[in-house]
């Protein structure tokens, strides 16, 4: 994974752990976050104070 893409998605899960405004969206049928980092998705499991990151892949595979 690139340096930047890599610095993005860190960006993006610190934005969500302290509250600021991300694209991120409740997963249907799951308990699950997804957030969305150009075309890399972020899987999430937020259990109050700790995030539990699942998986990081590019949109459609990290579904699977």
């Amino acid at each position: 994974m690139q340096k930047s893409r890599r610095e993005a998605i860190i960006a993006k899960i610190d934005g969500y752990a302290s509250g600021q405004a991300v694209d991120a969206k409740l997963m249907q049928g799951t308990d699950f976050i997804r957030i969305r980092v150009g075309q890399c998705r972020v899987i999430l499991d937020d259990i109050g104070t700790v995030l539990d990151v699942l998986k990081i892949g590019p949109r459609g595979d990290v579904y699977k």
